[in-house]
């Protein structure tokens, strides 16, 4: 797993912090000491806990519109339905393609039309 390091200076001491670890912290006089120290802290903590994954079920109401919430939502409503969906692609795809080609031929028309002398 990787976590991100906070390294702070102050006063000629460095503190290194791991805030996802419950705000694991280390000091050291320089940089990669504050860094190497909060690195084996890590390891101590880790090898002494449990890491489990849990999911949280936020009720509809309680999503705000256009939150990280509800887009996620809304993209696990196709979850199952991936078949229906690249077909819909294609699709939509497809008829881009024939209005592309459309496009061309009548600028291609026009290109050839002799143009008229005034």
């Amino acid at each position: 797993m990787q976590y991100s390091v906070i390294i702070e200076q102050d006063n000629g001491h460095y503190r290194a912090t791991i805030p996802a670890l419950m705000n694991l912290t280390a000091e050291g006089n320089t940089r990669d000491e504050a860094f190497l120290k909060v690195w084996r802290e890590a390891e101590v903590f880790l090898a002494k806990v449990e890491v489990a994954t849990i999911e949280v079920v936020t009720p509809p109401q309680m999503i705000r519109p256009n939150s990280p919430q509800a887009w996620l939502s809304a993209a696990g409503k196709f979850k199952g339905d991936e078949e229906a969906m690249l077909q819909h692609i294609e699709e939509i795809y497809a008829e881009r393609r024939r209005q592309r080609e459309e496009v061309e031929r009548e600028l291609d028309l026009a290109e050839a039309e002799p143009v008229d002398a005034r």
